[in-house]
């Protein structure tokens, strides 16, 4: 058996009303915290971030509400969260809600006493998942995350994505240092998640599980936990966009992102997700999960030529007859299951299609990452893009 490794140091709580313990969780860190989330204007989880102030203050714990959490979380906001972290002395990081808010939190903990912040320069250094860096500054703050989509699985990695809206960059960053100490999945957090950003969370999980799967750096552990998920999600998140209140799915979906998570920690992503970073650097209205469905069914039609072994294993998972047939006809398969499953679930899209113009397109395709992706030739990636591209429809 091949060489591998594994690493996983986040606590999992998993299960319906575990937002209950988040006091003591937190308590059991320090006495104060940030507690980071989106804006509560006018937001639908209003409610609940009233509800954590409340476990809060009845576990003793003092806490600083940042609610400022934009999506594709900006280097100004993280830069004014780490000036209040310092400022009250926080001593723990409470990140309730998505991607955006667990990310900007993991970059708050991470960066808090690195004193002035080179952006550029942590771009270009910590990109690597699997390299082990020393810290921007002497201390890392410990990080609990709960998670109130089922999908982006920050809550398990040591990856912060990071945008600087100003210069139309976004990029994701690594340190082993920010994985969380504990995640709090409680399936009942997603209940109200509408069904459009149930299915491009559930979606970008899915995405997930699959990159990590065919990526070479896939071990017995990932392949195991990603073809689990992957076989959750095919079956469930379809029902789950049609009916966003069933408890019984959304604890299957939230099972299937921590497995997704896990799996992405350890084996990490391949083509979609570097590119979905591009059109979010340009185009930040675009959401990642959106990104991702644009990019799929070129990139699958790729992919099945360079691991089709691997794809056909997924082909199987949406039609089990194709156990009867061998590995490259299976994976033949695969493209057109991945088209009828973004169309399922409402994400089959193109680019154009979501407004993305000419001119900002080209913008896409002249940023450096497409220089330097190891992943396949220039020429096919840019291939990748001109058909996520399409045409208007």
């Amino acid at each position: 058996m091949a060489d591998f490794m594994f690493y996983q140091p986040t606590r999992i709580d998993f299960g319906a009303g575990k937002l209950e313990k988040a006091g003591e969780i937190v308590a059991s860190y320090g006495d104060s915290c940030l507690l980071v989330t989106t804006t509560n204007k006018e937001d639908v989880l209003r409610p609940l971030y009233d509800r954590v102030k409340k476990i809060l203050e009845k576990a003793g714990i003092r806490y600083v509400h940042f609610d400022e959490v934009v999506p594709n979380p900006d280097i100004r906001g993280i830069a004014k969260a780490i000036e209040i972290v310092n400022k009250e002395k926080l001593q723990v990081i409470l990140a309730v809600g998505g991607g955006s808010s667990m990310d900007t939190a993991k970059s708050v903990a991470l960066f808090h006493d690195a004193g002035e912040i080179h952006w550029k320069e942590v771009f270009s250094k910590y990109s690597s998942p699997s390299a082990v860096y020393e810290l921007p500054g002497k201390s890392v703050l410990p990080v609990i995350a709960v998670p109130t989509t089922a999908g982006t699985g920050s809550e398990l990695t040591q990856a912060m994505i990071i945008s600087d809206q100003e210069n139309n960059d976004k990029e994701c960053v690594y340190h082993q240092a920010v994985f969380p100490r504990v995640a709090i999945i409680d399936p009942e957090l997603c209940r109200t998640l509408p069904p459009y950003p149930t299915a491009i969370t559930g979606f970008d999980a899915f995405t997930h599980s699959f990159e990590s799967y065919v990526r070479e750096l896939a071990s017995p552990y990932t392949m195991l936990l990603g073809k689990e998920a992957m076989r959750t999600i095919i079956q469930v998140l379809p029902k789950l966009v049609k009916d966003t209140s069933n408890m019984e799915y959304r604890e299957s979906m939230s099972r299937a992102a921590a497995f997704s998570g896990i799996s992405l920690s350890n084996a990490s992503a391949t083509i979609p997700h570097p590119l979905s970073e591009v059109i979010g650097g340009v185009t930040p209205r675009i959401a990642h999960g959106q990104c991702l469905a644009c990019l799929y069914p070129a990139f699958i039609r790729f992919q099945i030529t360079k691991t089709p072994e691997k794809c056909a294993d997924v082909a199987r998972l949406f039609d089990p007859a194709l156990a009867q047939v061998s590995d490259e006809e299976a994976a033949s398969h695969l493209p057109a299951q991945i088209e009828g499953f973004l169309k399922e679930i409402g994400l089959y899209n193109t680019l154009s299609n979501l407004g993305v113009t000419k001119e900002q397109f080209e913008e896409m395709k002249g940023n450096f990452v497409f220089n330097v992706l190891p992943f396949a030739p220039k020429e096919t990636l840019l291939q990748i893009m001109d058909e996520s591209y399409g045409e208007k429809v």
